[in-house]
């Protein structure tokens, strides 16, 4: 039982750390998309609803200490990370025919949480480098509420597509030996696998 727990706070200490670093590209380049929660979805699809929305709650408590806006964002991280945890328990992250149904629903639930967390706490934009598309479309004539859903739109949809493919890619790539340390990686598990 200990060595369970113990390889789960590993395996969240790992997609927090994948979290933060992937965040840190687009951040300082200042790029449309967000890379932020390819450790979540990694670990949800490993552990679980439950670890999956650690991850990304503490991903952003970490985040926050370096910009307090991600604080905010916090309930889109956890919200992402329970939805492919049950998604995963269901088998829908073992296919690329799942995956495109897994990608919606991440997809869906971060337009969910983000849009009215961009609208209603930051006025529609957050600082991050989706707001010059936001404050673009403001200065041509889109209202507040159509600029923020238009952004969202067209860069959680690019940024969600990466983030899911990219998680998949890692556990795919996982020897047999790790995926079998976690309550979901034997779905992952091929029979002529190392």
């Amino acid at each position: 039982m200990k060595k369970t727990s113990t390889s789960r706070l590993l395996l969240i200490a790992i997609g927090i750390t994948i979290n933060i670093v992937l965040a840190q590209i687009p951040m300082q380049l200042r790029l449309p998309v967000f890379l932020d929660v390819i450790g979540t979805i990694l670990v949800a699809a490993l552990a679980g609803p439950w670890m999956g929305a650690l991850t990304g709650l503490f991903t952003n408590m970490v985040l926050g200490l370096q910009d307090p806006i991600w604080l905010a964002y916090a309930l889109v991280q956890v919200a992402i990370g329970f939805s492919v945890g049950v998604l995963a328990k269901k088998k829908m992250f073992t296919s690329y025919y799942w995956l495109i149904i897994v990608t919606i629903v991440v997809w869906l639930v971060a337009q969910a949480t983000a849009i009215p967390i961009t609208i209603f706490v930051f006025g529609g934009t957050a600082g991050s480098g989706s707001s010059f598309i936001t404050a673009y479309l403001i200065a041509v004539g889109q209202g507040l509420f159509e600029a923020v859903v238009t952004t969202t739109l067209l860069t959680e949809s690019v940024d969600k597509v990466i983030s899911v493919l990219i998680a998949y890619g890692m556990i795919k790539s996982l020897p047999r030996k790790i995926l079998s340390q976690y309550p979901l990686g034997y779905l992952y598990c091929s029979p002529n696998q190392d």
